[in-house]
């Protein structure tokens, strides 16, 4: 069974492989699929969507000003969009 995430950007779900998951870290938000914590899983590209709407605090639950780095781990969200292909089925 694959498992099934909520892009927080545009609200479809989709396969976990296909998604990436941003986490509030010590540090502030850090882009990893592994990470501890709380996660807001985003389509590549769907950064700036997730921004407008305000749903990475919202799906992290902190404060909108509590997120160190927001801005940047967007725009590695959105930059590693350009270049995401979705994976075929593997065989």
């Amino acid at each position: 069974m694959v498992p099934i995430r909520t892009c927080v950007g545009c609200r479809v779900a989709d396969e976990q492989s296909v998604l990436v998951r941003l986490v509030q870290g010590r540090t502030g938000v850090v882009v990893s699929r592994t990470a501890p914590g709380r996660g807001a899983w985003l389509h590549p590209g769907c950064g700036e969507l997730a921004a407008r709407r305000r749903a990475v605090p919202r799906a992290l639950k902190v404060a909108p000003g509590a997120l160190l780095g927001l801005a940047e781990a967007l725009a590695e969200v959105d930059a590693a969009g350009s270049a995401w292909e979705k994976p075929g089925p593997t065989q």
